[in-house]
């Protein structure tokens, strides 16, 4: 099979996966579908075990990812973290019990491999399985590799389901108790010229790509310095940030590229090139694994809920919600607020309170463990591997 009849293969896969995530509202999202069509094809022998290879994914996908981690970090907007501080608070909160829940029963039951891969994903999803997954494959750990993207496949199985049910109860409390006035002025930033920003004429797409190219060159080249204490793709996304701060990158530049669409896809389809070598007897080893791993984090994050909301004086449900959104992150924390302040508003009024209410928090929280703490946990989980 041709290079081209190869990519084409795997495109069809991927558009099919995006159809039925939007058809089940990301319930089943893209990843779990080309996932299962992945390993049906490796294992009936219609897709070549060389697939990625022969299609150029592989080599130019892992590249890639260096560029994607930078571009993370500039969807971090601190003045909005501040603003909601409690949700930060809460989200990152969650996260940490859940993965220290899920590491700590790991270890009781003689399995701390699992433990220490399952976390991290589980607390954030595809940025922790791209870190994570780089360093699988050089030790060479197949079997932790299905692990790994088992958990970001069916996560979202548990995650989604309770986050609805959660929101669905906030939002029933609001409309009995009288929904609250909310301010729709938001602060404006200064307007003042950043240090490092270049003027708008330099911001073409291949700009914005090459201002990428050389922040995550810069990070490369700083692991190297540290002799990879810290991982390089956590530093992409550090200094992903740090340069957004400085107005060297622009913020949430990669949409800027005109190909945020095609780095999505390589970055999303390289990480099943593990599947290849992945046998049936393989997957029903890690099913236990997975099955306690995403149990024990959604107890994890369902305690620390209950005790962060008496502290914050927040609804247990909403602190629920919060700490979910680890397990599925945007734009599915968009579209549950969203969904949920349709379907329960009974006026456009309260529809657009509801929204206002829900978003940011979803949002906020979404962003915050997604990116910030996944990114730092499977940093640091790689030196514990064996």
């Amino acid at each position: 099979m041709s290079g081209v009849l190869d990519l084409t293969a795997i495109l069809v896969m991927y558009a099919f996966g995006e159809l039925v995530a939007r058809k089940t509202h990301a319930i089943v999202d893209t990843v779990l579908t080309i996932s299962v069509l992945a390993l049906l094809g490796f294992w009936s022998g219609v897709l070549p075990k060389n697939v990625f290879n022969v299609s150029g994914i592989d080599a130019f996908g892992m590249v890639i990812v260096g560029l994607l981690l930078t571009s993370l970090g500039t969807t971090i907007n601190l003045a909005e973290l501040k603003r909601q501080v409690n949700v930060v608070i809460i989200a990152i909160t969650c996260a940490v019990g859940a993965s220290l829940l899920i590491v700590v029963v790991a270890i009781l039951l003689g399995k701390k491999d699992y433990g220490i891969v399952g976390a991290p994903i589980f607390a954030g999803g595809n940025a922790a399985t791209l870190v994570l997954l780089n360093a699988l494959r050089n030790y060479h750990l197949q079997t932790l590799t299905t692990y790994a993207l088992a958990v970001l496949t069916f996560q979202n199985f548990i995650g989604i389901p309770i986050a609805t049910y959660a929101l669905r109860h906030e939002a029933n409390r609001l409309l009995a108790d009288g929904l609250p006035t909310m301010d729709i002025d938001k602060e404006k930033s200064n307007q003042h010229r950043k240090i490092l920003a270049l003027t708008p004429t330099m911001n073409t797409p291949m700009m914005c790509l090459t201002k990428l190219g050389v922040v995550a060159s810069l990070s490369y080249g700083l692991s190297l310095l540290v002799h990879g204490v810290v991982n390089y793709l956590v530093i992409c996304f550090i200094l992903g940030i740090v340069f957004y701060q400085l107005g060297f990158l622009d913020e949430n530049i990669m949409s800027k590229t005109a190909s945020s669409g095609l780095i999505t896809f390589l970055v999303t389809v390289v990480i099943l090139d593990s599947l290849a070598n992945t046998s049936p007897h393989q997957v029903l080893v890690v099913m236990v694994p997975l099955i306690i791993c995403l149990l024990v984090g959604t107890i994890g994050i369902f305690l620390t809920a209950a005790l962060l909301s008496r502290f914050f004086s927040v609804s247990l449900p909403m602190a629920v919600a919060l700490g979910m959104t680890c397990t599925f992150g945007f734009p599915t924390t968009m579209i549950l607020s969203q969904e949920i302040a349709t379907s329960m508003g009974r006026t456009d009024k309260e529809r657009v309170i509801l929204e206002n209410y829900f978003l940011p928090k979803m949002l906020t929280a979404g962003l915050i463990t997604v990116t910030l703490i996944s990114v730092f946990f499977a940093g640091f989980a790689i030196k514990y591997l064996h």
